[in-house]
């Protein structure tokens, strides 16, 4: 019996799919298509020409974002402590300035910088609400995700770092997560199907080799193989793994396993870019 175990950046994957527009709704089907997608990878391979053991696909390991810098913008002390960080930021604070400027040009410039702050928190604090509200329905989709779909097991690893008066955010803690377990784990398997464009995991991927395990990478494509014949572009994750896994979008789209869907619509909640690695 061949184990195999998949290791998912569920970032990564988000981005996948929102690059591709495409939607999954039934995600334990979707897994099976990739585990026996990779069967064939793997036997190619490794057993080309022979038989090989049975194979077993025992866990997936879904890696998410599960919490987000905290922040009680009702209290006082929290908006005078950005108030202070507003005032320390030209470059911030001049172009609230300006706007109020345009719009009401007859204020005093003490008013002025009163009013651009009122804007700033005012937006920011619109902009916090609803990233904590998108994490809540993140977290009720990835649990019925794992409710509705055999051996998956939804890690909630990652952690947003808030940058509250930009309005950005900053993932922390998934990959070094998925990579410590992907060697914590490695006698539970013996191929590893990596879902990543991290190339941070280059590290654990060659610990892995060095202990007789198989590595393969998941790479998601546009169009189909007839459209796209080669082997796509390289990169260093997939340079480390023993082999690569490619899933066509046409193939998603045909065996109805991922439908189109327009950018901003879906299940797919804190989207993150595409990954170069990929």
């Amino acid at each position: 019996m061949i184990r195999f175990v998949t290791f998912v950046d569920g970032s990564n994957l988000d981005g996948v799919l929102k690059h591709l527009c495409l939607r999954v709704d039934d995600y334990g089907s979707f897994y099976r298509n990739v585990f026996e997608e990779s069967v064939r990878y793997w036997g190619r391979t490794f057993a080309e020409g022979s038989s090989w053991p049975t194979a077993q696909h025992s866990r997936i390991y879904w890696y998410v974002v599960g919490k987000m810098d905290e922040w009680d913008l009702g209290d006082p002390k929290a908006e005078h402590r950005l108030r202070a960080r507003f005032e320390m930021n030209s470059r911030l604070k001049d172009g609230y300035v300006e706007d109020v400027c345009r719009r009401l040009p007859d204020l005093s410039p003490e008013r002025g910088i009163d009013e651009a702050w009122r804007m700033c928190f005012a937006e920011t604090r619109d902009w916090y609400d609803g990233k904590r509200k998108a994490l809540e329905r993140k977290k009720r989709f990835y649990h019925g995700v794992q409710a509705a779909t055999d051996f998956v097991e939804i890690r909630q690893e990652g952690h947003w770092k808030v940058d509250l008066l930009h309005h950005t955010l900053n993932e922390k803690g998934l990959d070094t997560s998925l990579a410590v377990d992907m060697v914590a784990l490695r006698d539970t398997y013996d191929v590893a199907l990596l879902i990543s464009g991290d190339a941070d995991g280059i590290p654990g991927i060659n610990y892995i080799k060095g202990q007789s395990k198989h590595v393969g990478v998941i790479e998601f494509r546009r169009g189909s193989q007839v459209d796209s014949p080669s082997k796509g572009t390289s990169s260093r994750l997939k340079i480390a793994a023993d082999f690569v896994v490619q899933i066509f979008e046409a193939d998603l789209l045909r065996r109805d396993l991922a439908y189109r869907s327009e950018v901003d619509s879906g299940p797919h909640y804190g989207y993150t870019n595409l990954d170069n690695n990929y």
